[in-house]
């Protein structure tokens, strides 16, 4: 889909607490993502955000006669803070072009990005979420080619907050409908005790180019933030032969918006009902602790508990190892998903911890049963290894979930 590339003003606002470096490279990552291109930086230092007019009324009356006076047309202004319905009706009067924020932001990306119908509709219960809580009346949910005003649902659509309200409540029932097919998948899954990996981290860490990696797909992959949106599972079999999910999920950015991870959180069970966690960040990224903790401060809001692997992707970048962060008290894999290096460390690593969940058994099981218990076996995602059939019984070598041993108990040999 051609997307017309818009010119736009970015209004940073640097406060005490902020990191203006990292700030301004996602900013402008997330603008070119969204098919912007900058024609103006405008950056002030404060204290706090003025209520009313976000910068000073001097800087404020600045911009507007830059903006004024450049050769180009800026068709929107977008500012690093949030701004609420106040401030956005003050400033686009003032500066007489559409004005939005980092969010906004965001859900445009997200928008261009949904290609399923779940992902469709959450992304625009998302947007409809975050415009009830911050635009004007007028403003309110229009929808058109712009940045900031580009949505997956009705185009063109001027509506008030009343129908707004009813479009979000049917928004959610057929969300509600697409979960429930969801978990009566997911409840088969874990009725047959099948071990879950996800994949999670920072976006643009190269999780699609990992999983792509792992489970021999080709889900897309590129080099932009939110590449991907949709949830992927397929399965692969590790050393020891038992079938395991390997889950690609969203990516996960500094200041996510909640009304996304309300959105999108049947979704983001896929990560929150996991086995194991692979936390998949950009080795070559200068702030790749500090995404590795949004990550995981991302996924503590879930309420996730299940362990988590820190995987250092997209090593072949870096000149030499000196780079790499050093973590003895936790697990860390060092490899390139592009080139495959150290790719079989990390499935060594999933295997044995999908071992400490299974027990390899031995069975002598009279034929009268074997028909009956293969058949079981095969429900409960356990591997035959081995099957010979002598004269008194059938004797089989197992790989099952601990869970289900007691169902072979009595055939267990020494």
């Amino acid at each position: 889909m051609k997307v017309k590339v818009e010119n736009v003003a970015l209004v940073y606002l640097e406060l005490p607490d902020s990191n203006a470096e990292q700030d301004l490279y996602e900013l402008e990552e997330l603008i070119s993502t969204a098919q912007g291109e900058i024609k103006l930086h405008c950056t002030q230092k404060r204290n706090s955000i003025d209520a009313n007019t976000v910068l000073g009324k001097g800087k404020l009356e600045e911009l507007k006669r830059t903006i004024e006076l450049l050769d180009c047309e800026i068709n929107v202004v977008i500012f690093s803070c949030n701004l609420n319905a106040t401030q956005r009706a003050l400033l686009k009067k003032t500066l007489n072009c559409d004005v939005i924020d980092k969010i906004d932001l965001i859900l445009d990306i997200f928008a261009l990005r949904a290609t399923s119908a779940e992902g469709k509709k959450q992304v625009e219960l998302a947007q409809l979420s975050y415009n009830l809580a911050t635009k004007p009346e007028g403003d309110f949910s229009r929808q058109g080619a712009g940045i900031g005003t580009r949505g997956p649902g009705e185009t063109k659509l001027e509506t008030n907050k009343r129908l707004a309200r009813e479009r979000m409540y049917r928004l959610r029932q057929e969300l509600k409908e697409i979960e429930k097919h969801r978990n009566l998948t997911r409840k088969k899954r874990e009725e047959n005790g099948m071990f879950t990996v996800a994949l999670v981290g920072y976006t643009n860490a190269g999780k699609s180019t990992l999983f792509n990696r792992i489970t021999e797909s080709a889900v897309y992959a590129d080099d932009k933030l939110f590449a991907t949106l949709d949830t992927t599972v397929r399965k692969v079999k590790t050393r020891h032969g038992v079938e395991i999910l390997i889950c690609d999920t969203v990516g996960f950015l500094k200041e996510l918006p909640h009304a996304l991870l309300n959105a999108f959180k049947s979704t983001l069970e896929e990560a929150t009902r996991a086995d194991l966690l692979l936390n998949v960040c950009d080795a070559s990224d200068s702030n790749v602790e500090r995404h590795i903790e949004v990550t995981e401060e991302t996924l503590a809001e879930l309420s996730t508990t299940a362990p988590i692997v820190r995987v250092y992707n997209k090593c072949d970048k870096l000149a030499d190892n000196s780079a790499l962060p050093l973590e003895p008290a936790r697990t860390s894999i060092y490899l390139s998903a592009l080139t495959g290096k150290n790719v079989d460390v990390l499935m060594e690593t999933i295997d044995n911890y999908v071992m400490s969940k299974y027990a390899v058994v031995k069975l002598r099981v009279p034929h009268a049963d074997s028909a009956k218990l293969l058949s079981d076996l095969h429900k409960y995602s356990a591997e035959c290894q081995e099957v010979n059939y002598l004269d008194e019984c059938v004797e089989m070598k197992v790989v099952i979930s601990k869970k289900y041993v007691d169902l072979v108990a009595q055939y267990i040999y020494f």
